[in-house]
């Protein structure tokens, strides 16, 4: 009775692991990754439904090219995570110096975001006025389901 149990656990283990692996492949292959190749998710997201031309797709792809590469260099370093980590391990607070790490990190945070609104304003100035006002209507429009998502 007991090696009969060992089997079924077994057995439903291997199936739920199995089973879970299914999914994760179908979500990769439906375009969910995660990790670095999402972060212009949202610019892609923004720019379907708009004809673009062959030179405007060429100029986007540059211009996010070189906004993945520049944002590279600016990740934090190794150095850095493993000063927070001395900082909570030490036996006394140092909160200076904790204040500190923490400006840098958030000076390093909004240059991050300064750098995706520049990214974002290039990516415009390549679009058409007829394709700038289609995206303003698909931003109204998306903006006026996250009300009602909101409201209800």
């Amino acid at each position: 009775m007991k090696v009969s149990k060992l089997i079924f656990a077994l057995g439903l283990l291997t199936a739920s692991s199995l089973s879970g692996m299914a999914v994760a492949h179908e979500h990769k292959a439906a375009g969910y990754e995660h990790g670095r190749h999402m972060q212009h998710a949202p610019m892609k997201r923004m720019l379907a439904g708009l004809e673009l031309t062959d030179s405007q797709r060429e100029q986007i792809k540059q211009l996010m090219q070189q906004h993945r590469s520049e944002q590279k260099t600016a990740r934090p370093d190794k150095a850095e995570r493993q000063q927070m980590r001395d900082l909570l391990a030490a036996d006394t607070f140092d909160e200076t110096a904790a204040r500190l790490l923490l400006e840098k990190q958030q000076q390093q945070a909004v240059d991050k975001r300064l750098a995706a609104m520049k990214l974002q304003h290039q990516v415009l100035q390549v679009l058409t006025d007829e394709q700038r006002q289609q995206l303003s209507e698909k931003q109204q429009k998306w903006q006026q389901k996250k009300q009602q998502r909101n409201n209800a």
